[in-house]
């Protein structure tokens, strides 16, 4: 993983910084939301915005699993897949009940490229992390 391995990892390792440290260097910044979201559907999403991303986050499960959720959806970020703009934008014509809804579908979890791709950056980066910069937890469980 070439992008995992050319990140500047603060030490020790903190998630939060790190994706300040991205949003500097791409000019978005990065916010940062943890959320109740369903336990049927996906635990993290990324909102890719006009001046900033949003990723957020599954707030009611450990550190380590909120840690592995961000670094997934900055996987996507930085391989540069498609994010949604916003809701309103995304599903113009839904009702709120609706959006609701289809967030919380099933889906086939790595059952493509880009679900790889970002699954394998998170694992990569938390092994370095691990290794070379006395990786521990930053997030409150």
């Amino acid at each position: 993983m070439r992008r995992a391995r050319k990140l500047d990892l603060p030490r020790p390792f903190d998630v939060h910084e790190l994706c300040n440290r991205v949003g500097a260097d791409r000019g978005r910044p990065i916010v940062l939301t943890p959320l109740p979201m369903t336990l049927l559907g996906p635990c993290g999403l990324w909102l890719a915005g006009e001046r900033a991303d949003i990723v957020c986050y599954e707030q009611r499960t450990s550190a380590l699993h909120q840690e592995h959720i961000i670094l997934h959806e900055l996987g996507h970020i930085l391989h540069e897949h498609e994010g949604a703009e916003t809701m309103k934008d995304l599903l113009p014509d839904l009702s709120g009940n609706t959006v609701r809804i289809m967030l919380a579908r099933q889906h086939e979890t790595f059952g493509n490229r880009a679900e790889r791709e970002a699954e394998d950056f998170a694992f990569a980066v938390l092994a370095r992390a691990s290794r070379s910069t006395g990786f521990h937890s930053t997030l409150e469980d």
